[in-house]
């Protein structure tokens, strides 16, 4: 049994969503577990509509962006204490001295796919493409295995405002053996979550291709604002600028 208040995970993510007390070792690899099966109820990747439009062109390949966290050491008072922190924090933490605690691995998908519309009053379907994200946390234990998949999103990338409209939740589920992402079924007064900035690199080739997501607001009902949305200005509440920092990982190819 594992105390929740043992679980170091950023402020942020809690908020998001509360891991569960009981550590359970899932037997998920990411990316080896992830091919087209995996999304494939998920628009652009699968065989699901987008808001009710058909689906003309799949993406073939998955852009992927990781931002991983690790329990470490920061002197504080004379004494070390536990923190977790993005591996390309900006906060000085000690290295003397290792933890072999808790971590998790926070993803960023990419993709683009066109989706057609039909205009009911002339009947005439115009084609347009859309950027996707699907975003998750994949949380391990001190010995590296898998104990949570979660939150999990996807939404939409909006360009003009610089930002990722995550408006569907997704749970990690299991059918003869592999695994798959679901669409959660939206309430009626479901907002989301917004990421932002969504710097996306233009041609991605390397880890040094990265951007930082500067603010996170979760759209819905909530238990500090009611129902005024929850900001959570990265930097300010880390007074680290790379909280929250993703670089460029690999590029799944979506052939099977």
């Amino acid at each position: 049994m594992l105390s929740c208040k043992n679980i170091l995970l950023p402020a942020f993510v809690i908020a998001l969503a509360l891991p569960s007390c009981m550590e359970q070792k899932i037997l998920f690899n990411f990316p080896g577990d992830a091919n087209r099966s995996f999304f494939k109820e998920i628009p652009g990747l699968g065989t699901a509509t987008y808001n009710g439009h058909t689906v003309t062109q799949k993406a073939n390949n998955i852009q992927v962006y990781k931002s991983s966290f690790s329990e470490k050491f920061i002197e504080k008072d004379h004494l070390l204490e536990f923190t977790e922190l993005n591996d390309s924090t900006q906060i000085p933490f000690v290295t003397y001295e290792k933890v072999f605690g808790y971590s998790q691995d926070l993803y960023l998908l990419k993709y683009e796919f066109t989706y057609s519309s039909t205009n009911k009053k002339t009947g005439k379907s115009f084609a347009f493409t859309t950027s996707a994200a699907i975003f998750f946390s994949v949380k391990h234990n001190g010995r590296g295995d898998t104990i949570a998949v979660t939150p999990c999103y996807f939404g939409i990338i909006n360009e003009e405002d610089d930002l990722i409209a995550f408006d569907t939740g997704l749970s990690l589920k299991k059918y003869k053996g592999h695994y798959y992402l679901k669409p959660i079924k939206k309430r009626k007064k479901m907002h989301g979550v917004v990421f932002m900035p969504a710097d996306f690199p233009s041609d991605p080739q390397s880890q040094e291709d990265k951007f930082n997501i500067e603010k996170i607001v979760r759209l819905d009902p909530n238990k500090v604002g009611g129902y005024k949305p929850l900001i959570f200005d990265i930097s300010k509440i880390f007074q680290d600028e790379n909280a929250l920092q993703f670089h460029y990982d690999t590029t799944l190819p979506l052939t099977q």
